[in-house]
C-alpha cells in the first residue's frame, strides 16, 4: 500500500560498507591481523603539507594525510587485511585465534598482496593529482568459485564528524536533501551504500580539512561509509582474475561532487542512459473509488458513491452504482479540466473488499473482484468502460494502479505473493497490456515496488519501460537509476518533499518526480514547490472534487508557467 515505512536489507554484489562508527574525538583502533614487524622500506611520496600525500608499506597505507591533516591514527589503520564479520568477531573472543592470510610486499613497492589457499588478492596504490586510486585484483587460482569474501581497505580519521552522504534517492525521495547529511545521522531510509545497479557509487563526505568523494571508479563495486572501508567480492569463477577500481579524492570544501567525481557521473548516465521521453508536465489527478471506512453488507466493495450507500446485490442496484460511477467521471473531468491537469490515475477500479491486500494493482481482476463494474444496464458498454471513456473523449489521460506482485487466489481472497524481479517484468506488462488495450490507458502508478530485501532492479523498469515506450511509469519506492526510465513518486502532504533528489539530477538533469500534493502547499514551500513545476516535476492532486486545495495546484501552475496553463 502506498507510503508504507519499509525495513530492507541491501544487496551484497561488491558491497563497500562501513562498520564502526564516527566519533571525531577518540581515534578509532585498528589492530594488525598480520602480527608480523615491518622490515620493508615503504615507498615515499613528495612531502608536502598541502594536497593529498601517503606512503605505501608492506601491508597498505603506512601514511595518508590531505591538507596537513593526517587521516589514519596508525600504520595500523591502513593495513589491508581480510575482513571479519561480526559473527567471526564474536567466535574470536570466544575461540582461539585462527590463523590468518599474512599480507606482504608485491615486487611494486607500491602494492600489497594477500595470499590465500584458493587465490590471491592484490592492491596497487596509486596517485592522480588529489586521487588516491586502489587497484584491486581478486585471482581465484582454486577449481571452486569464490562465493564471497571480504577485504578491509583502511580505517580513516576525520577531524570532526563528515557530513554527506550518498546520491541514491533512497525510499521516497528522502536522498532529495543531496549529500549533506551528519553521515552518523543518515535516515534508516537511506541507505549508507552507494550499489552501482542502483545508484551511482558516489559517497560525498565534508571532512572539515576539504571534502572527500569515494568512487568506484569503473562501476563493478560497491561504496560505502562509516568505518572501515570494506570491500565485499563475490562471485570470482574458478581461474579467474577480476579487477575493482576504487579512489578517494581529495578537494576544497567548497568543491562539488560533479568537480571530483564528473567522469563517474558520466560514466554512469553512459551505461545507464535516461530514455523517458514525456514532455506533457501538468497535474495529474488521483482518484479513489473506494475506502476502507465504508462497511456495509449491500456495498462489499466499500464504494464512496453516495455516501457509501450502494446496493449491488440486485440489478436495480447496480444500475444505480452505475449512474453514480459515471456521475463521478463527469465530475472529475470537470475538475480536471478547470484546474489544467493532462489526466487521472484511478487506483482502486477492483474495489476494496479485502482491506489488508489492497491496493491489488491487477485490472484483470475487475471483473473477478468487483463484477458490478461489468454491469451495462442495456448499454452498450460496461460501467467500467463507459467510466474511462468519459475522461478519454474529454481529451484526459487516463491511468491506473498497478503491482508487481502475483496474486493468489486463497479461499476465495487475493493474497499478493513476494516480488522477485524475474517475475515482475512479466506481471507488469501483463497488467499494463491489459489496461492499454481495454480503457487506453498511459498512466501507471506502480505500487509497492520493492522484494523482500530491497528495491525491485532498475532493470525490471527498464524492460517495461523499452516495451512500452509512450506510458509514464509512477513507481512508489524509488532508486536513484528508477529515474532514466520512470517518474518516481515523492510525497509532499505525508514527507515534504517538494523536488527531484539533487543525486538524481545531477546523473540525469531531465529527471522528474510525481509530488504527491493533495493539500496543494503551505506557505513556506511555496517556492520551492514553484521551481520543482518550472524544472518538469509534476504535482498529483485529488482529481474528483474541486476544494481550496486543488485551486492551490492550478495556482502553482500558473505561477510556474504564465503564458502556458493549460497544454503539454
Amino acid at each position: 500500500m502506498p507510503f508504507d515505512a519499509l525495513r530492507f536489507l541491501l544487496p551484497g554484489f561488491f558491497v563497500l560498507f562501513v562498520l564502526g562508527i564516527f566519533n571525531p574525538t577518540c581515534p578509532a583502533n585498528a589492530q594488525s591481523q598480520s602480527g608480523q614487524a615491518r622490515t620493508t622500506p615503504a615507498r615515499q611520496y613528495p612531502d608536502a603539507k598541502r594536497g593529498l600525500n601517503f606512503s605505501v608499506g608492506a601491508h597498505g597505507l603506512d601514511s595518508l594525510s590531505f591538507n596537513g591533516q593526517s587521516l589514519l591514527v596508525s600504520p595500523e589503520s591502513g593495513e589491508l587485511q581480510p575482513q571479519k564479520s561480526v559473527f567471526r568477531v564474536v567466535l574470536d573472543a570466544l575461540l582461539p585465534r585462527s590463523s590468518s592470510p599474512s599480507a606482504t610486499p608485491n615486487k611494486k613497492t607500491d602494492a600489497v598482496d594477500l595470499s590465500y589457499p584458493w587465490g590471491r588478492i592484490s592492491c596497487a596504490y596509486g596517485k592522480q593529482d588529489d586521487r588516491l586510486t586502489m587497484r584491486l585484483e581478486v585471482s581465484n587460482t582454486s577449481s571452486e568459485p569464490l562465493g564471497e569474501f571480504s577485504l578491509r581497505l583502511m580505517e580513516l580519521n576525520f577531524p570532526r564528524v563528515p557530513e554527506g552522504g550518498t546520491l541514491e534517492a533512497g525510499m521516497f525521495g528522502y536522498g532529495f536533501k543531496g549529500p549533506e547529511w551528519p553521515l552518523d545521522l543518515w535516515l534508516l531510509s537511506i541507505p549508507s551504500v552507494a550499489d552501482p545497479l542502483y545508484s551511482v557509487p558516489i559517497i560525498r563526505a565534508d571532512i572539515g580539512t576539504g571534502a572527500l568523494n569515494f568512487c568506484s571508479d569503473d562501476l563493478e563495486c560497491s561504496v560505502g561509509t562509516r568505518y572501515p572501508l570494506v570491500i565485499t567480492c563475490r562471485d570470482v569463477k574458478p581461474g579467474t582474475t577480476k579487477v575493482f577500481n576504487v579512489s578517494l579524492r581529495f578537494g576544497p570544501a567548497d568543491a562539488g561532487v560533479q568537480d571530483l567525481s564528473g567522469d563517474v557521473l558520466e560514466l554512469y548516465a553512459g551505461k545507464y542512459p535516461f530514455q523517458v521521453d514525456w514532455k506533457d508536465r501538468r497535474p495529474i489527478g488521483a482518484i479513489f473509488l473506494a475506502g476502507p471506512q465504508i462497511n456495509l453488507a449491500s456495498n462489499p466493495r466499500r464504494w464512496t458513491m453516495n455516501f457509501g450507500e450502494i446496493d449491488i446485490t440486485n440489478d436495480k442496484g447496480k444500475a444505480a452504482f452505475r449512474a453514480a460511477l459515471l456521475k463521478v467521471a463527469d465530475n472529475s473531468v470537470q475538475v480536471l479540466k478547470d484546474i489544467g491537469a493532462q489526466g487521472m490515475i484511478t487506483w482502486d477500479p477492483e474495489g476494496e473488499e479485502f482491506i489488508g491486500d489492497c491496493y491489488y494493482g491487477d485490472p484483470r481482476l475487475v471483473p473477478t473482484l468487483a463484477p458490478e463494474m461489468e454491469f451495462k444496464n442495456d448499454g452498450a458498454k460496461s460501467a467500467i468502460d463507459e467510466y474511462f471513456e468519459r475522461f478519454r473523449a474529454a481529451g484526459l489521460k487516463v491511468g491506473v494502479c498497478v503491482r508487481p506482485q502475483q496474486i493468489a487466489m486463497v479461499d476465495g481472497k487475493p493474497v499478493h505473493q513476494a516480488a522477485e524481479d524475474e517475475h515482475a517484468v512479466q506481471i507488469l506488462r501483463e497488467r499494463i497490456a491489459y489496461a492499454k488495450q481495454r480503457w487506453g490507458c498511459t498512466l501507471f502508478y506502480v505500487d509497492s515496488t520493492t522484494t523482500a530485501y530491497t528495491w525491485i532492479n532498475p532493470d525490471v523498469f527498464k524492460a517495461v519501460a523499452d516495451a512500452y515506450p509512450d506510458v509514464l511509469l509512477i513507481p512508489e519506492n524509488e532508486s536513484m537509476r528508477y529515474f532514466a526510465y520512470s517518474a518516481p513518486l515523492n510525497s509532499y502532504v505525508h514527507h515534504k518533499i517538494t523536488s527531484t533528489p539533487v543525486g538524481a539530477r545531477l546523473v540525469y538533469p531531465k529527471a522528474f518526480s510525481v509530488l504527491m500534493a493533495p493539500e496543494g502547499d503551505r506557505p513556506e514551500d511555496h517556492d520551492a514547490l514553484v521551481s520543482a513545476v518550472r524544472r518538469g516535476d509534476i504535482l498529483l492532486f485529488n482529481g474528483w472534487y474541486m476544494s481550496n486545495e486543488a485551486g492551490k495546484i492550478k495556482k502553482l501552475y500558473q505561477e510556474a508557467n504564465p503564458k502556458q496553463t493549460v497544454g503539454p
